[in-house]
């Protein structure tokens, strides 16, 4: 009995994730396009669900900083590497410090529910 729960919540998580990557898929195509209508402006679902996992933030902020310091150290250091190299390195900064962020409020909110 316990088995024909577990099927319809998985597929009930299968249907919420299909609608999740169709509903990307069309603000993807047409977040440009005036006049169509993509929702409410609201960030799409599974980007939004990426700060329930901190860690995850933090890896992306690492692996989105390492092609910098590969470029940086690979080639000779100029100004123009330099400047190309600072949105991906704030970038990175920006994750990395949001999941930090994410992880000491989380890491104190179960303290406190303690």
């Amino acid at each position: 009995m316990g088995g024909v729960f577990l099927k319809k919540d998985s597929q009930k998580k299968k249907n919420e994730f299909e609608k999740d990557m169709e509903d990307l898929q069309d603000w993807l195509d047409n977040q440009y396009n005036p006049g169509h209508y993509v929702g409410t402006g609201r960030v799409p679902r599974p980007i939004g669900r990426l700060t329930k996992y901190p860690l995850l933030l933090i890896i992306f902020g690492l692996l989105y900083f390492a092609p910098v310091i590969i470029v940086l150290v690979s080639s000779k250091f100029t100004c123009s590497s330099l400047i190309s190299s600072i949105i991906p390195v704030l970038i990175s900064i920006g994750f990395i410090i949001g999941g930090i962020q994410k992880y000491s409020r989380m890491r104190n909110r179960k303290k406190s529910e303690k």
